[in-house]
């Protein structure tokens, strides 16, 4: 999910900055096999039954890639990234891949780049932004090119954390974990705007909604939460006491109380 190997893509937040290599896969497989419903449920919304080509922007490990090709397994899912390492993983699993930089724009089909006078080759049914349009340059240019490349009646999704993902349920616990979050908001993790007027201004109508998950407790849902809170340890914004605090936790990991829980917010997106 990486469009920036100098700025690392971090699975809707900058968690995987500190990740590198087989840690950063992991990390995002973690993401999607913890709260991959969410991204189902984030699919229901678009109002798309069947698809015939479909485009996943900043595809990463594969994970959205994974689900659009389980949801529409007559469509064509072409992924979209710049790092050659996540490409030939997306290669492996029988994807169609697109090396690009969507700073340049929205790429064809072929590689090429769309202008305000060429199209794909082929009408995209669906565009798929997950975590991804938020660290692109020109963001105006890129939803305009999708605009562009979308069949009639084709829909762009853009999909954000709405906050970061939750972990912890005993009271105490879980201050902890919100002062944890605002130590990171004051480091810019998971900072992206309000996608509406941007989406608009290329010229879409926008439906804007929010899908929450409470996610099962499993040992990947625990394996996912140590690793944000092992990040976390390293946040300057954090006090000295909550850092120590967050060592404690470390330390007793396996005998904390979770209850995963993420919420997403996604701008449905239909051309005018």
């Amino acid at each position: 999910m990486d469009h920036h190997p100098r700025r690392m893509r971090d699975t809707d937040h900058q968690l995987h900055r500190r990740s590198g290599g087989h840690g950063q896969h992991r990390v995002l497989d973690l993401d999607a096999e913890v709260f991959g419903d969410s991204l189902a449920a984030v699919l229901d919304l678009t109002g798309v039954p069947a698809a015939r080509s479909v485009v996943d922007l900043g595809a990463g490990t594969g994970a959205g890639s994974r689900l659009l090709r389980d949801r529409y397994p007559d469509a064509t899912v072409t992924c979209v990234d710049n790092d050659p390492q996540m490409l030939e993983l997306l290669r492996e699993q029988g994807f169609a891949v697109v090396e690009a930089d969507l700073d340049d724009g929205f790429p064809a089909l072929a590689g090429s780049l769309i202008t305000a006078d060429a199209v794909a080759e082929a009408p995209v049914d669906l565009v798929w932004a997950s975590s991804s349009l938020h660290h692109v340059a020109n963001p105006a240019r890129l939803l305009s090119g999708a605009r562009r490349a979308l069949a009639p009646g084709g829909i762009l999704v853009v999909v954000e954390l709405a906050a970061l993902p939750r972990f912890l349920s005993h009271p105490r616990a879980a201050l902890l974990e919100q002062r944890c979050h605002a130590a990171a908001a004051a480091e810019g993790w998971n900072h992206h705007p309000n996608w509406t007027p941007v989406i608009e201004a290329a010229g879409f109508g926008v439906t804007r909604s929010e899908v929450t998950t409470i996610a099962p407790v499993t040992p990947a849902a625990g394996e996912y939460a140590r690793q944000w809170f092992s990040r976390f340890s390293h946040l300057a914004a954090l006090t000295g006491a909550d850092r120590d605090a967050v060592e404690e936790l470390l330390e007793r990991f396996s005998d904390i109380e979770l209850e995963p829980r993420a919420s997403r917010t996604v701008w449905v997106a239909t051309p005018e």
